[in-house]
């Protein structure tokens, strides 16, 4: 019997049908028949994915950006956004049609353009609209051929860091020389501000350094310093007036590790180990100045931040208030600024320097966005005039401009979108450059900050 009952009320929705006109968009339910046709016109506007390049600089004319997407069309025209609003700072010059899901666009970037990531928009025939966001940056950076990541860079703007097919070469890297080899599987940590010393660890982890009368593009010649048997490191390189390295310091490991200066004389480098925190089971120099003032951290646990004074004593530097522990990697050259962090905020210890007399050390945060962003920040070093830091902040590349009583952060950006880098190494240039790593496996360095 049911199916007597559903052919009637069939027939009688479509009489009903016949009598009452219904609307094309009104729901066809149980219908043998296809719901009507719609003529109603699409509102799908055009998808903005990639751009490449994915960075710029500031004063860059008439950079070609491929825009990639899709949707596009002859008439179709791009700009560069913040906030939703067209910057007027990147000026499009003109928007190239290659093909549904290509663009050309070529912009000329103002030399005051903020260092920052934009958005791209791109504008049909036919007024609809599409945006990529956060799709470019204005960056500080610049990516150096053959490295992996840049640990320092002499004044002359010559950086070493990590190469080769694996990264465990030690190379050096300058705009007029290009890239050269100074050891394989080894590792490297500074160079002195001349470019013709740099110092590290060699293939069999003995402290070694690598000289060249001339730097780059000359040979280099290893040197492995004295230890206590069990091999170590030189970590960092202190210059006289002429740049060439006088002092250098970092760890030798014999009863634990130890914190060790080298010190250059007539008839070649000294050592003397530095004191140990009571109770501390080791620890190691990471930078030092001329003054032969060292900091570094113990080797106890992880970590106590250290200053070691001109005659090796050492100093247990604060934590900021809250903090566990902390870390110094670099000193300026007077020694009254220290920088590195407070578990994950990068921080500046300062003191005083009158009459000869040196004040008690303080701690502040340089910024607080490490707690925020749960690591990733750090401050890795600070030039000798103790006016610039370098380091990371929430895994961007930035630098601070230290000041008497603050310091301002300037986000030094990395190779476009995700902008994931960190600066190490800073030189003491009237413009200073700083070298380090973007993207994680690439070496960059930064000018112009």
């Amino acid at each position: 019997m049911v199916a007597p009952i559903r052919w009637r009320m069939f027939v009688s929705a479509l009489a009903l049908m016949a009598l009452v006109p219904l609307a094309c968009d009104s729901p066809r339910i149980d219908s043998p028949t296809p719901a009507a046709p719609t003529f109603a016109r699409t509102t799908s506007g055009p998808t903005v994915t990639g751009a490449n390049p994915p960075s710029g600089h500031q004063g860059d004319v008439t950079l070609d950006v491929t825009i990639a997407g899709s949707g596009f069309d002859s008439g179709s025209r791009a700009s560069w956004q913040r906030n939703g609003v067209d910057d007027p700072k990147i000026r499009v010059n003109s928007t190239r049609f290659n093909s549904s899901t290509s663009l050309t666009a070529n912009i000329t970037i103002a030399v005051d353009a903020v260092a920052t990531t934009y958005d791209i928009a791109v504008t049909t025939s036919t007024g609809k609209k599409g945006i990529g966001a956060e799709l470019f940056t204005v960056t500080y950076a610049v990516a150096i051929g053959g490295v992996a990541n840049g640990v320092a860079i002499s004044d002359g703007g010559v950086v070493v860091g990590a190469g080769g097919p694996s990264g465990t070469s030690v190379v050096a890297w300058s705009p007029s020389s290009g890239l050269a080899v100074v050891a394989t599987k080894s590792v490297v940590w500074d160079i002195d501000r001349a470019g013709q010393t740099i110092g590290g660890q060699d293939a069999a982890g003995k402290p070694v350094i690598w000289t060249s009368a001339t730097g780059l593009p000359g040979s280099w010649v290893a040197m492995t310093m004295l230890d206590l048997g069990g091999g170590g490191a030189v970590r960092g390189i202190a210059s006289d007036a002429a740049g060439n390295a006088v002092l250098m310091t970092g760890n030798v490991f014999g009863n634990g590790r130890n914190a060790v200066v080298w010190t250059r004389t007539a008839s070649g480098w000294v050592q003397r180990i530095n004191a140990r925190l009571t109770g501390a089971e080791g620890a190691w120099g990471q930078a030092i100045n001329r003054r032969g003032q060292v900091v570094g951290k113990d080797g106890t646990t992880c970590c106590t931040a250290v200053y070691w004074d001109s005659l090796g004593a050492p100093t247990r530097l604060p934590v900021l208030p809250g903090k566990s522990g902390a870390a110094a990697w670099s000193i300026n050259g007077d020694g009254t600024i220290v920088v590195g962090n407070s578990d994950g905020t990068p921080v500046l210890w300062r003191r005083t320097l009158v009459g000869g007399v040196y004040g008690p050390w303080t701690v502040n945060a340089l910024e607080s966005f490490g707690d925020t962003c749960r690591g990733g920040s750090i401050a890795y070093d600070v030039n000798s005039a103790g006016t610039i830091a370098v380091g990371s902040s929430c895994q961007v590349a930035v630098a601070w401009t230290i000041a008497a009583g603050s310091a301002t952060l300037v986000a030094l950006q990395g190779l476009g979108p995700p902008n994931v880098a960190s600066a190490i190494g800073i030189n003491d240039a009237v413009s200073p450059r700083a070298a380090g790593t973007a993207k994680s496996t690439q070496g960059v360095y930064w000018w112009g900050f």
